[in-house]
């Protein structure tokens, strides 16, 4: 398979976790088993962690988000990042993307240190759901996604956006969440 390029995805800024939603679709419709991605909400308790190597920020500056959303991938025996908002490349080498985009969590206040919830693409496809009303008040109605809300169909169980970027809660889809240094730690 060979990797999209970054403008030929779907992408609305400050919409990650719309964009991410959008990759792991168009990836799937592709032929890529589903089991080789997962996709990764960045947030914490606080809901301000700090990312580097972020197009937000100047080159070598940092930037604090509330939450972000990246996908992981398993493609040709290598494991990738695909992250829109990155200055890194795209796809970037996951150990390569984890180790340039997260600060030394030991040495940032616990307020700032990123937990990662890991959500199998499929369950992500199947129930993600969000109104956009995080975003509400926040930036001018034209910079809203020009397409429909994403939501499962009637019936069909939905996780809210909100319910996916509160690390602290249990998800009914086979999500987890771990510490980012776990996942930057060799073997991780």
């Amino acid at each position: 398979m060979t990797f999209p390029a970054r403008d030929s995805i779907r992408y609305t800024p400050l919409f990650c976790e719309e964009n991410i939603w959008w990759l792991v679709h168009a990836m799937v419709d592709r032929g890529l088993d589903p089991d080789d991605l997962t996709v990764m909400f960045l947030s914490n308790p606080g809901q301000g962690i700090l990312l580097a190597c972020q197009r937000a920020a100047d080159p070598g500056d940092c930037v604090i988000w509330d939450y972000h959303v990246v996908l992981e991938a398993r493609l040709q025996g290598r494991d990738w990042i695909f992250d829109p908002a990155t200055r890194l490349g795209f796809p970037a080498p996951r150990d390569d993307y984890l180790a340039r985009t997260f600060p030394d969590q030991a040495t940032l206040p616990e307020p700032l240190r990123t937990w990662v919830r890991r959500v199998p693409a499929a369950a992500y496809l199947a129930h993600f759901r969000s109104d956009r009303g995080h975003m509400r008040g926040r930036i001018p109605a034209s910079a809203f996604p020009d397409y429909p809300i994403i939501a499962p169909p009637d019936g069909v169980r939905h996780i809210d956006l909100s319910d996916y970027r509160d690390m602290r809660k249990a998800l009914a889809d086979g999500s987890d969440v771990l510490p980012a240094e776990a996942l930057i730690a060799p073997g991780g």
